[in-house]
Protein backbone atom coordinates (compact mmCIF):
# COMPACT_ATOMS: atom_id res chain seq x y z
CA UNK A 1 0.00 0.00 0.00
CA UNK A 2 2.92 2.39 0.38
CA UNK A 3 2.71 5.21 -2.09
CA UNK A 4 -1.03 4.79 -2.59
CA UNK A 5 -2.22 6.72 0.42
CA UNK A 6 -2.53 10.43 1.06
CA UNK A 7 -3.58 12.12 4.26
CA UNK A 8 -7.24 13.09 4.04
CA UNK A 9 -8.53 16.57 4.69
CA UNK A 10 -9.99 15.88 8.11
CA UNK A 11 -9.01 14.38 11.42
CA UNK A 12 -10.96 12.02 13.65
CA UNK A 13 -11.72 14.98 15.91
CA UNK A 14 -13.46 16.75 13.00
CA UNK A 15 -15.44 13.68 11.87
CA UNK A 16 -15.22 10.16 13.22
CA UNK A 17 -16.21 7.53 10.66
CA UNK A 18 -18.09 4.58 12.11
CA UNK A 19 -21.26 2.49 11.96
CA UNK A 20 -23.62 5.48 12.21
CA UNK A 21 -21.56 8.22 10.52
CA UNK A 22 -23.70 8.31 7.37
CA UNK A 23 -20.95 7.20 4.97
CA UNK A 24 -20.91 3.89 3.11
CA UNK A 25 -18.39 1.42 4.55
CA UNK A 26 -16.32 -0.96 2.40
CA UNK A 27 -14.12 -3.77 3.70
CA UNK A 28 -10.55 -3.28 2.42
CA UNK A 29 -8.05 -5.99 3.34
CA UNK A 30 -7.69 -5.82 7.15
CA UNK A 31 -9.58 -2.54 7.68
CA UNK A 32 -12.72 -0.66 6.63
CA UNK A 33 -12.74 2.28 4.21
CA UNK A 34 -15.50 4.90 4.29
CA UNK A 35 -16.74 6.52 1.08
CA UNK A 36 -16.55 10.27 1.66
CA UNK A 37 -17.05 12.95 -1.02
CA UNK A 38 -16.22 10.58 -3.88
CA UNK A 39 -13.16 8.91 -2.35
CA UNK A 40 -12.42 6.39 0.37
CA UNK A 41 -11.02 7.19 3.78
CA UNK A 42 -9.15 4.72 5.99
CA UNK A 43 -8.38 5.37 9.65
CA UNK A 44 -4.70 6.04 10.41
CA UNK A 45 -3.52 7.33 13.80
CA UNK A 46 -5.38 10.63 14.45
CA UNK A 47 -6.49 11.21 10.83
CA UNK A 48 -7.78 9.41 7.73
CA UNK A 49 -5.81 8.41 4.64
CA UNK A 50 -7.38 8.61 1.21
CA UNK A 51 -7.45 5.30 -0.67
Amino acid sequence: MAGHENQAEHTKAEHAHGDDCGHESVQHDDHVDYVHDGHKHAEHDDHYDEH
